[in-house]
């Protein structure tokens, strides 16, 4: 596994445990124990490998819940993205009344998400999240 999935993999770990801890799934309103590891292709197409025949690209696992609409229809999203735009509508102090978006506001990183969620008070100080962050293709 190549060093910056090892690094994506353990960000994403660590935001996750801390969601748990801080109560943010029952925010949030997702069960925990429905979430399942997804790979996604991100980045750049890597070059072709003298022995293989085609290109291949670069996954990066990401936890993900199942959601259906009124009609049925099924979609996964991530847990970590879906704070992320949580955070990024709810924090926003001016909103522009023409476009409906805010003004001079940044989507949070996850270095400020991090650092969001361990200022928060902790409400859940068990180990049960633990079997769901284990990946089971590592």
């Amino acid at each position: 596994m190549k060093k910056y999935i090892r690094k994506h993999l353990k960000d994403e770990k660590r935001v996750l445990m801390l969601m748990y801890k801080k109560g943010i799934f029952e925010l949030l309103g997702i069960d925990y124990n429905c979430l399942s590891w997804e790979y996604l292709k991100y980045g750049k197409r890597q070059r072709k490998r003298p022995n293989n025949t085609r290109p291949y690209f670069d996954t990066l696992p990401e936890l993900h819940v199942w959601s259906q609409d009124y009609w049925g229809e099924g979609d996964s999203h991530s847990v970590v993205d879906s704070l992320k735009q949580y955070l990024f509508w709810e924090t926003a102090k001016e909103i522009d009344e023409e476009s409906g978006f805010p003004i001079n506001h940044k989507y949070p990183t996850t270095k400020f998400l991090i650092h969001y969620l361990n200022e928060l008070p902790t409400k859940n100080s068990n180990s049960k999240f633990n079997r769901v962050l284990k990946c089971s293709d590592e």
